[in-house]
């Protein structure tokens, strides 16, 4: 393929250009001139502020038997389908440019025919960039690299044809295809390019491996602002080889059919389809910018809108009669097949609720288990938008077998602002926690089937503690917490606190928590539901800030705490990607052992290697002891590498993760903690080692070493030998 690309190149060039050979500087330097050229060209490069008006509609139809994999049969998509034959969603939008603020997508309407409201998730999926000029260019949320771009130069082979004219004005048509047929990032295709301006007039981006790919966009010259205007986009993809799963609505959609059904192929392929219609482009804004921070926004009205409203838009786009056929009875069919109420249940089960009604079923206080309790069995919940979207009541009951005791929650809040999702809570909580595990008030609710460390901990305490918290989110990438709160302390060991001459083997603490999560590089959509998170970007930032205050609230001590961390995820292009996280943690004053800091030990105070045999944490220490070390400040490390998957079947696709983390601290005052045996990280503590997850069913192995200052003498002794379990719902 490259050879015949070459020797058309060489063809064109003598005969068409008037070249004497293909000397490659020839195709660079007039790559190299567009590039220059784009300061003019693009739009976001040459205006300081611009917007213009668009209506877009994305269609799928196809074989339902070609929609599989996790996810639908819950969602009931592929019934839709089934007896529709189509799926159909529509927008009307403006695109509003800011050079402060950036590109915003202001969707001014929106229908999707058989839901009462839009799927608004899928307005985070990146079909297809708006701009031909865009670096990385996006088509289903994967990224390709731009021909016309300084990495495109690496990365294709170019050849110059003929000229020709669009809307009157001479083009030269440059082709491209991938240096590397192997590179997934790049594409193929060709664009038109005007010849005094140096400006792309068309543009036809296609990937013919795996899927049927093609992205079109087509220009109209505005003499008034001598500019090619991106005036239509179109996407099309079809399957016609191996299957592909293509992500939508939290869902796999498998596009296409097996290569053994090929005589099928015409009537059974799935087909998406997206048109674009742009139009009204002026290079000032005739309208409020709006929110800040934000890549797209749902206005409240967009939902509302009347069946006359869609038709001038559809006649601009020249949809046909039966182009909208058939999909006039999806409302009934959507109805009939209760979509809606299963889409939502989906979406909460990913975080561990079951709706029922009103009523969220907490799944994770089902049942349990740990060295203390035993079988922790219990059943918990909230309120939601069913029945007021104003407050919300909520907690759980749990019993634990061995030491049968009830332990509860109930907690009530209050929505003070819908946009921001501010919360303002009151609770009361008597149950058991891990000793020195400091955690955000901000992090993400994070649901497993069950939890790994939990069955190992051996050292809990109990706590009385009543409060009240407000949450917040202050910008699109800021969220905020801050709380209040009284707790009691009563020990399940010996442990003793003697800050001074005082023992204390019970006390009363209060506490004020400020706790804030940045996102400086996530992108976030607003929808009428608040606020979502549409490209999660890095790094991410957390802090925490706490206070114990002696004699407020009969409490005992005074001390501070602050903690951070921060996580940072590479993608590289084959596939693969790297996880870099660091945290912090220091405590100064009478902070008891109880509320200090450790590192995530996982290793069970076991000697056999095999009796230590677990489950893997995701960021804990597997060959760090529990109770090992304590600290009053600590650092945590970890590096993750994990490769692409390992294609040796469709159902098994197993991926290795390599891994290593260090931890570093130090404790002062180390006599004031009694009747508890522990060291100190003043050395660093280091290990290394690997994952070989998804091998059947979510399950997985690890095995890590640990090496180093604190290296134990025996060999057995430093090593972990574990189950991972990584299950996608």
């Amino acid at each position: 393929m490259k050879f015949c690309f070459l020797f058309f190149s060489l063809l064109v060039s003598c005969f068409c250009m008037g070249q004497q050979d293909l000397a490659s500087s020839s195709e660079i330097g007039f790559i190299n001139d567009i590039i220059k050229a784009k300061a003019r060209n693009n739009p976001q490069l040459r205006f300081s502020e611009f917007q213009y008006e668009s209506y877009e509609n994305l269609k799928i139809t196809g074989d339902p038997e070609a929609i599989t994999g996790p996810g639908y049969k819950k969602t009931e998509l592929r019934k839709t389908i089934k007896q529709t034959k189509v799926f159909y969603a529509e927008k009307t939008s403006s695109y509003i440019y800011s050079q402060k603020y950036g590109l915003k997508e202001q969707i001014t309407a929106a229908d999707m025919p058989g839901f009462a409201e839009p799927v608004y998730p899928i307005y985070n999926i990146n079909f297809q960039s708006s701009s031909a000029y865009q670096s990385p260019y996006i088509i289903f949320d994967n990224k390709y690299i731009n021909p016309i771009s300084a990495k495109g130069l690496n990365n294709y082979l170019y050849a110059i044809g003929n000229d020709s004219t669009i809307h009157n004005r001479p083009v030269i048509k440059l082709s491209f295809i991938p240096a590397n047929e192997r590179n997934k990032t790049t594409l193929e295709g060709h664009l038109y390019i005007d010849k005094e301006t140096l400006a792309i007039a068309k543009a036809v981006y296609s990937i013919s491996n795996d899927l049927n790919v093609q992205a079109i966009h087509n220009f109209e010259y505005q003499e008034d602002l001598d500019l090619w205007f991106n005036t239509e986009r179109f996407l099309s993809i079809k399957k016609e080889k191996d299957k592909k799963e293509l992500e939508l609505f939290g869902a796999r959609l498998e596009v296409g059919i097996e290569k053994t059904d090929k005589a099928k192929a015409k009537n059974e392929d799935l087909y998406v389809f997206i048109k674009a219609i742009n139009y009204n482009f002026t290079n000032q804004l005739n309208q409020d910018y709006g929110r800040r921070g934000l890549t797209k926004e749902v206005l409240d009205e967009a939902i509302d809108k009347s069946p006359e409203y869609w038709e001038p838009y559809r006649d601009r786009a020249n949809n046909t009669d039966d182009e909208f056929a058939s999909y006039k009875n999806i409302d009934s069919v959507v109805v009939a097949t209760n979509i809606t109420k299963k889409l939502e249940t989906l979406d909460k089960f990913k975080i561990g609720y079951y709706p029922v009604g009103f009523f969220d079923i907490d799944l994770k206080y089902l049942i349990k288990y740990n060295n203390y309790e035993a079988f922790r069995l219990g059943i918990g919940g909230t309120t939601n938008e069913k029945l007021s979207e104003h407050y919300r009541l909520g907690g759980y009951v749990a019993y634990g077998t061995k030491d049968q005791t009830f332990k509860y929650n109930l907690n009530a809040g209050y929505r003070i602002n819908k946009e921001k999702n501010t919360w303002l809570n009151v609770y009361r909580t008597d149950d058991i926690t891990e000793f020195a595990a400091e955690s955000f008030l901000t992090d993400a609710r994070v649901y497993s089937l069950f939890e790994p460390r939990l069955v190992n901990i051996p050292t809990f305490y109990l706590y009385r503690e009543y409060g009240l918290s407000l949450q917040q989110r202050l910008l699109p990438s800021v969220i905020s917490e801050v709380s209040l709160s009284r707790k009691r302390i009563d020990q399940t060991t010996a442990y003793i606190f003697q800050p001074d001459d005082v023992p204390f083997d019970r006390y009363a603490l209060t506490e004020l928590k400020v706790g804030a999560r940045w996102s400086p590089y996530s992108e976030f959509m607003r929808t009428p539901n608040g606020y979502e998170e549409s490209v999660k970007g890095f790094p991410v930032l957390s802090a925490q800030l706490t206070k114990g205050f002696k004699d407020v609230l009969e409490s005992d001590f005074n001390y501070v705490k602050v903690s951070a961390k921060a996580s940072y995820t590479r993608l590289h292009s084959n596939n693969s990607s790297t996880e870099f996280s660091v945290e912090g943690h220091y405590a100064s004053g009478e902070a008891p052992l109880t509320h200090l800091f450790h590192a995530y030990p996982n290793a069970p105070n076991k000697d056999a290697l095999f009796q230590r045999f677990s489950v893997a944490g995701r960021r804990s220490f597997e060959t760090m002891y529990f109770n090992e070390f304590f600290s009053d400040k600590i650092a945590i490390g970890q590096v993750k590498h994990e490769f692409a998957a390992f294609k040796i079947a469709p159902y098994l696709q197993p991926e290795l993760v390599l891994i290593t983390r260090y931890a570093i601290g130090q404790l002062n005052d180390q006599q004031q903690h009694l009747n508890i045996e522990f060291d100190t990280l003043e050395k660093g503590y280091l290990e290394s080692g690997f994952e070989l997850n998804k091998l059947l069913f979510g399950f997985g192995l690890s095995a890590a070493y640990r090496y180093g200052a604190y290296h134990l003498p025996e060999f057995e002794d430093n090593l972990s030998i574990k189950f991972t379990f990584y299950l996608e719902l």
